[in-house]
């Protein structure tokens, strides 16, 4: 039993290191320069963000694919997929631009929220996430139906 006990022990042990150590190799989050962003990540910037000097940019390379994080002067985040496609953008204390936001979002925020800014935007598979500057959260479906408001 002793022995069974000792085997069981190194076998969880042997296997804790082994994952510890594949995902390591794989959780690589390094900083890159700025021009090692997909084009479509620079475009998106140049072209939502132009006035804002980029302060960080860095790659995360995991398991399931590589997406990247950019941070500007004013405090903004933003996130890109492996293609250069943006998934969250952060924008603190100030507006998201416009143009990034879908029209059936704003125009719900603009009806049940007047005088109230979107700060932050997340768009996922099937739903997008909204931050708002009165600190709701809302989410809406990939259709953009409201489902859900958490304070």
């Amino acid at each position: 039993m002793k022995k069974l006990m000792l085997i069981a022990l190194f076998v969880a042990t042997s296997a804790t290191l082994s994952f510890a150590t594949l995902h390591r190799a794989c959780d690589d989050d390094r900083t890159i320069a700025y021009n090692e962003l997909p084009a479509a990540a620079r475009d998106f910037i140049a072209t939502h963000f132009a006035d804002e000097e980029v302060l960080c940019t860095t790659v995360d390379n995991d398991i399931i694919g590589r997406d990247y994080k950019v941070v500007l002067k004013s405090g903004t985040k933003i996130e890109f997929d492996g293609d250069g496609a943006w998934s969250e953008v952060d924008c603190r204390t100030q507006a998201v631009p416009e143009a990034i936001i879908p029209d059936k979002i704003a125009k719900y925020v603009a009806k049940h929220y007047a005088n109230v800014r979107i700060e932050e935007i997340k768009r996922e598979t099937l739903k997008w996430e909204v931050g708002l500057s009165n600190g709701l959260e809302l989410d809406f479906s990939h259709n953009f139906k409201l489902v859900s408001i958490d304070d």
